[in-house]
């Protein structure tokens, strides 16, 4: 999963400070969760609209506080965000502030890709190979599918890519073929 901008990376940073020194991140997690449920890119996009005056835009943004019953924190940072118009950013804001949560908890996403279904057996194994090497980690496995990998499986950790996929090795096999003719 791409890393968010610098500027996501601030708000979700200033939140994410804001919420743990009010003892309140399971809160505010529940409540990004709430909004990103009714989240709208179209109508943030709207929001981004030079006509629309900073009053009014605050007045929109009291009406979705109150109906979706925000605390103070929560509230207050999305006013600020709108206010900056930068509500189109929410979706990488909020991916930030879950990673930041995540990194807290020393929680370690995995995505593991295959071309069908594992087994129980191979999801087992490849997390512990994953929990040998991270120590100490919580390992957090999403499975993903992709028919074009053929077979075999890749694994992402961050940046980095294993990939032990049938579609891998045919294409090293080809490249070591035509350097030996």
């Amino acid at each position: 999963m791409p890393r968010a901008s610098v500027i996501a990376k601030n708000y979700a940073k200033a939140l994410f400070v804001a919420a743990k020194k009010n003892n309140s991140i399971d809160k505010v997690a529940a409540e990004l969760e709430e909004f990103k449920k009714n989240f709208n890119s179209s109508f943030a996009h709207e929001l981004q609209n030079p006509v629309i005056s900073k009053r009014d835009l605050e007045r929109v943004m009291v009406e979705i506080n109150q109906k979706l019953s925000l605390t103070k924190i929560t509230s207050e940072f999305f006013m600020a965000v709108a206010r900056n118009r930068r509500l189109s950013m929410f979706p990488e804001i909020y991916s930030e502030f879950s990673y930041l949560i995540k990194k807290q908890q020393n929680v370690l996403e995995v995505e593991v890709i295959f071309a069908s279904k594992p087994t129980k057996s191979q999801l087992d194994q490849i997390k512990a190979l994953v929990e040998k090497k991270h120590v100490g980690k919580v390992i957090e496995i999403k499975e993903t599918f992709d028919a074009k990998i053929l077979g075999g499986f890749q694994v992402k950790i961050g940046s980095n890519v294993i990939d032990v996929s049938l579609k891998n090795q045919l294409s090293n096999l080809e490249k070591q073929l035509s350097a030996a003719f």
